[in-house]
């Protein structure tokens, strides 16, 4: 169990880690990117405005000083084509300018490209451009090279991936041993919360079992009466209750063993439906199942038996005499697909997902009249988790419950 607790406390500290990595050097390389077009944009336009003889300028900002430029500082383009086109397009003058020795391109191609695209700015390959047409009815190009800026983005992402496998290193190393701690509370806390449940549980059997036995004795020598009706209710709750109490204390403690078996859910649905046809029928319930054939799935008999109990327990419990109460199993890809759907008179006033937690209960009214505890639904939610399945509840329409478990189908 700690191995547990410390695997899911060093992956959420990991995984929130590398979500917020993520997201800053995702901004850092978005901002950067962004300032570098930016100046890459401004400075084509500045050469391709500028007059023939004038002097290169320059862009006005280069990348943040975080990465090692000066706020400010001059950059200068690595280098750059200036081109000019006759009305048809054909290239009738180029001039390399910049501070590399070489840098090629197919000039007339390049040239071809950018007029058939239609853009006056742009972006192709390692190149900016910029077109501008001349009076003549040609085009002046400016080709820039700006391979010193994408290397550089390049770099920038790099040393803050660096930075950051370090960093998550670093933080992996803290929480080994900071997460050895976390999980000795964690366990301590589940275990007199687990240690609480069973001794309330034992504690509360005594009482009550005199309280019956007296009432019987009661009675018997007074006879049957409305008050000690209502005693045998409260009695019948109350050792309902103990009984639920004892189950989720145990199926907690059975929640890390991992152990499963192959289990035959036809066979075991069929004979668990059995035990509610004279409920159902003391109710005047019409209970239906509609079970396929072959269907396995790994988990505990006796926990998914308890399961089943409880949903359906739920279902008799709440279906008004008259109502229906549909039970369906299908095979769904990986998962075995239980469907236990019943009429009521009026629906839970919270939503589906809250029935679940334990002691919580749609009707407070309702459930104090009819014994529930509120720990039904959160014991069949804490059988299907314990073998890796899991359980939603919907409101189909104004008056039809549906509780739906899905449980891993055996190969």
């Amino acid at each position: 169990m700690k191995k547990y607790y410390r695997r899911r406390i060093i992956a959420s500290g990991m995984l929130a880690f590398v979500i917020l990595l993520t997201l800053v050097i995702g901004g850092i390389y978005l901002a950067t990117s962004l300032q570098t077009e930016r100046n890459t944009d401004r400075t084509v336009r500045s050469l391709l405005t500028q007059e023939q003889n004038d002097k290169p300028r320059v862009m006005e900002r280069g990348i943040p000083g975080f990465f090692g430029a000066t706020p400010g500082q001059a950059m200068f383009p690595s280098a750059y084509y200036q081109i000019e086109t006759d009305a048809d397009g054909q290239v009738i003058a180029c001039e390399l300018r910049g501070y590399q020795e070489e840098s090629k391109a197919d000039i007339q191609a390049t040239v071809d490209r950018i007029l058939q695209s239609g853009r006056e700015t742009g972006k192709l390959g390692a190149y900016k451009y910029g077109v501008l047409e001349t009076e003549s009815g040609g085009h002046r190009l400016i080709l820039m090279d700006v391979s010193i800026q994408l290397q550089t983005l390049s770099s920038v992402l790099r040393s803050a991936l660096l930075i950051g496998l370090v960093l998550s290193v670093l933080l992996l190393a803290i929480l080994f041993p900071v997460s050895n701690k976390a999980a000795d509370l964690i366990i301590r806390n589940t275990e007199k919360q687990k240690q609480f449940i069973t001794d309330a549980g034992h504690e509360l059997k005594t009482p009550v079992a005199v309280i019956r036995s007296n009432l019987d004795v009661m009675e018997l020598l007074d006879g049957k009466s409305k008050w000690s009706g209502n005693i045998r209710d409260q009695v019948d709750r109350l050792e309902g209750l103990v009984k639920q109490l004892l189950l989720l204390a145990k199926l907690d403690e059975k929640q890390w063993t991992g152990k499963t078996e192959i289990i035959d859910m036809q066979q075991l649905l069929e004979n668990e439906l059995v035990i509610y046809q004279e409920p159902a029928e003391q109710k005047n319930l019409n209970l239906r199942s509609d079970v396929a054939k072959g269907l396995r799935v790994l988990g505990d008999t006796d926990s998914l038996r308890q399961m089943i109990h409880a949903v359906m327990d739920n279902a008799v419990q709440y279906t008004p005499s008259g109502g229906e109460i549909r039970v369906r199993c299908r095979r769904e890809k990986k998962q075995v697909r239980i469907d236990i759907t019943n009429t009521v008179d009026q629906l839970p006033k919270i939503e589906p997902d809250r029935l679940t937690d334990r002691f919580t209960r749609g009707d407070t009214a309702r459930s104090r009249k009819n014994g529930g505890t509120g720990i039904g639904l959160s014991t069949a939610k804490s059988v299907a988790e314990m073998v890796r399945g899991s359980i939603k509840i919907n409101y189909l329409d104004e008056n039809t419950f549906q509780v739906v478990i899905d449980l891993p189908a055996a190969a």
